[in-house]
């Protein structure tokens, strides 16, 4: 029996009937995109992804940074925090861009969801809803599959993948990091390597200071940009609010970081804190601490025992 040979088109076909990628929020989520928000515990992950889906709901930008390009309903399932700590959050990020919560399209799942057996009731809930967005926190209260196993994770995560696509609603899983690596973010997933492999945008935040956090985006079809710094207020009293905002970075203060960095971005082999102390014509301590800050940022990583080169994704 001859072998029927799988499908084709042609590649200026599939370009004509093919739309173009499509942010919801410009440079943090696209359309239809599935992806990871990761961080550690107490990182506020679960509250910035409160902050994005409060955002695309209202047309307000994203932790007052990131444009909504594509605002519409949101469907959320918070599977650890209390409805009262839900409640709580999402009334005070409303207020502090001066909405009611009563007048912002937000669904919030009320029953467990467990994967992949509930792929087809999400799928029903999203025709039934049509949201722009489904928030999923955590991963781990969704599903009993061995998180180190590719082949358990990859029934759910393709399912997700599948379901995101069909139906053209972004989806976001939040989840937790192992560790809080210094340079790729993606490794510290806790779990498969498929959970990196995942995302069409992935979203890490690191927890620097009291209420000031790192977050570092990277996308597998669009520029990757640099870490932005946010810090969360929480204003108390009888309207209690709270908002994300970006703050400046350090190496934007400190102008010897910004030159090693650019130095090193420039060139095409790794460079020694020699050879950059020369170039820059600066102390030893100089260059020393800017090295350490941008490892520290996860901007740069070591190769052999003195060499530095910018981090490289992967």
């Amino acid at each position: 029996m001859t072998a029927k040979p799988y499908a084709t088109v042609h590649a200026g076909e599939l370009a004509k009937r093919t739309a173009p990628l499509s942010w919801i929020v410009e440079g943090i989520f696209l359309e239809a995109g599935a992806g990871i928000l990761g961080g550690a515990p107490k990182s506020y992950k679960s509250f910035f992804a409160l902050d994005l889906c409060v955002a695309i709901a209202s047309a307000t930008p994203c932790a007052g940074t990131f444009r909504v390009l594509k605002p519409g309903p949101v469907v959320v399932l918070c599977a650890e925090d209390p409805d009262a700590v839900i409640s709580q959050r999402l009334v005070a990020l409303s207020l502090a861009r001066g909405r009611e919560l009563d007048d912002l399209p937000i669904q919030i799942l009320v029953e467990p969801v467990r994967l992949p057996e509930g792929l087809d009731r999400l799928e029903a809930t999203i025709a039934a809803s049509q949201p722009r967005l489904l928030l999923l926190d955590p991963l781990i209260r969704l599903h009993r599959a061995d998180e180190n196993s590719a082949s358990e994770m990859s029934v759910i995560l393709d399912g997700l993948r599948k379901l995101a696509r069909s139906s053209k609603t972004s989806i976001l899983l939040v989840h937790h990091t192992r560790k809080a690596p210094a340079g790729n973010a993606g490794t510290g997933l806790r779990g498969s390597s498929d959970l990196h492999a995942f995302g069409d945008s992935n979203l890490y935040l690191r927890k620097l200071a009291q209420e000031v956090l790192e977050l570092k985006i990277e996308h597998r079809a669009a520029a990757t940009p640099a870490p932005v710094r946010l810090k969360l207020h929480v204003a108390e009293g009888n309207s209690p609010s709270a908002r994300f905002c970006a703050v400046e970075r350090k190496d934007q203060e400190d102008p010897a970081a910004h030159r090693v960095l650019d130095l090193l971005t420039k060139s095409t082999e790794a460079l020694t804190s020699a050879v950059l102390r020369e170039k820059l014509g600066v102390r030893n301590q100089t260059v020393a601490d800017a090295l350490k800050h941008l490892l520290a940022e996860g901007r740069i990583e070591r190769t052999g025992r003195d060499g530095w080169r910018v981090t490289r994704p992967g």
